[in-house]
């Protein structure tokens, strides 16, 4: 006669931390289902949204939210263990890449919501704190619960050391890529946008450099932090820049976009390389 074991038990702790997250979600998600059904919420002009591309944009946007609504239950419950490793790796280091920008400027975006210049938008001002707001606090809160989700299933990267060892072809291109979208942001941010649009992308892309050079020995787990949140950073916020640039007919920085995205996933690459060289205690 077999015994059927009970799954673990789900600290309290996370079950917070799981629904506050998909709570973070609901305002973005009601905003997009009206907007995507003819609705007028927060809309000052509603043929802001009647374009098929709008809708085509909404959709996509509101999708990425239901995954992250996904992703909070799966970080959460034991079935999420189960989900072959890459399903869940690349949506969450993508929503990082597009969240932790934003969470490192929400400083910079609460000062421009109070500015004069929002009246000129389509948009009710109170939308752009309700997005932004929403889009921090799943940044802070669905990061956490990734963080809790990889302790467990992957313990080995948080208590290992890793070898020396060389950066790889894959880490010295992305690094190349990093350096050269790094200065023509940094050249773009002294245009339309000023420095504030761009510098946290600056930040996270030196910072993934640095930790992706450093080949020495040492715990893993802080080099993957930077270098995944920084390379995320490059591949997010460039994939979400290049279909922006793409579908809007302003292409002009679409080459360098295109060079983010790749830097960023090459970095990746060789940052992840390197785990069969963790080591750990004995």
């Amino acid at each position: 006669m077999t015994v059927a074991m009970a799954p673990p038990k789900i600290s309290s702790a996370r079950l917070i931390v799981c629904y506050a997250a998909i709570l973070g979600t609901l305002p973005y998600l009601t905003l997009k289902a009206s907007w995507v059904t003819g609705g007028s919420i927060g809309l000052r002009d509603p043929s802001f949204v009647d374009s098929e591309l709008m809708l085509l944009a909404n959709l996509a946007t509101g999708g990425m939210d239901v995954v992250a609504v996904v992703l909070a239950l799966a970080f959460t419950y034991s079935w999420g263990r189960r989900i072959p490793a890459p399903l869940v790796l690349f949506p969450i280091w993508i929503g990082t890449g597009l969240l932790a920008p934003i969470v490192l400027d929400l400083p910079v975006i609460v000062a421009d919501l109070s500015t004069a210049q929002l009246a000129e938008m389509p948009l009710e001002n109170w939308v752009w704190a309700v997005v932004y707001g929403g889009f921090a606090w799943q940044g802070i809160l669905l990061l956490t619960a990734f963080v809790l989700y990889a302790r467990d299933r992957w313990w080995f990267v948080v208590t290992g050391t890793v070898k020396p060892g060389t950066i790889g072809a894959a880490g010295v291109l992305g690094v190349a890529a990093a350096l050269v979208c790094a200065a023509f942001h940094t050249i773009w941010a002294f245009g339309p946008g000023g420095i504030a649009a761009r510098g946290q992308d600056i930040v996270l892309t030196v910072l993934a450099v640095l930790a992706l050079a450093n080949v020495s020995r040492g715990r893993f787990w802080p080099r993957l932090v930077l270098v995944w949140t920084g390379a995320g950073a490059m591949a997010g916020t460039g994939a979400w820049g290049l279909f922006a640039a793409l579908t809007m007919g302003s292409a002009d920085h679409a080459a360098v976009l295109a060079v983010q995205v790749a830097g960023g996933v090459l970095m990746m690459v060789s940052v992840l390389r390197r785990l069969p060289a963790v080591e750990q205690a004995t």
